[in-house]
């Protein structure tokens, strides 16, 4: 609002760019902007530097890095019954006791699938979605690693645990967003 009323204007889209581009479309060397995300990040247009893809028991999903000087978002979307669309802004992991889970309670919530289990983490209820095998293809490799996923939703927030071999449990809390409020411009 400032930078309106002092006479600066939003930057512009790369000239190439093409309207009606959804996420779906995007790739390396792309361009996105997310609007409604997030106030540091209404004016930032990102350059996309990987793609990554996974697979799981829900299907196939995307997984985006944009950067913009020294703004970094992860953007992930999957098309499995509609494009659904959530963002990261910074990928720090959090233990298992910090998102107030233990493998005990893993294991269990594995075992029951059901959608009654939940955890609460930063004030926000994550109900249970679903867990399994997944792989991860980097750069949309053709050679993926196996690891082991669980997924729980809540008000607008997505939590996901994962556990790669040898590695400890990670959690990561990204934000739900309309699919409608990702632009791309493709390069």
């Amino acid at each position: 609002m400032l930078d309106s009323l002092f006479g600066r204007r939003k930057k512009k889209p790369p000239a190439s760019s093409s309207l009606g581009e959804t996420i779906k479309d995007a790739g390396v060397g792309d361009v996105f902007t997310v609007t409604g995300l997030s106030l540091d990040y209404e004016e930032s247009y990102f350059i996309v530097e990987k793609k990554n893809r996974y697979e799981s028991f829900s299907g196939r999903s995307y997984e985006l890095l944009g950067v913009d000087g020294d703004h970094r978002l992860w953007v992930h979307w999957s098309d499995e019954g509609g494009l659904f669309v959530s963002a990261m802004a910074e990928r720090k992991p959090t233990g298992l006791e910090g998102v107030g889970l233990t493998e005990d309670d893993l294991v269990r919530m594995d075992d029951q699938h059901s959608i009654d289990n939940s955890v609460t983490h930063e004030g926000v209820q994550f109900h249970y979605r679903n867990s399994g095998e997944a792989f991860f293809y980097q750069d949309n490799g053709p050679d993926g690693e196996g690891f082991y996923l669980w997924e729980f939703a809540g008000d607008d927030k997505m939590l996901s645990i994962d556990k790669y071999e040898g590695m400890p449990f990670q959690g990561f809390v990204s934000d739900v967003v309309p699919p409608d409020s990702v632009t791309v411009y493709k390069r």
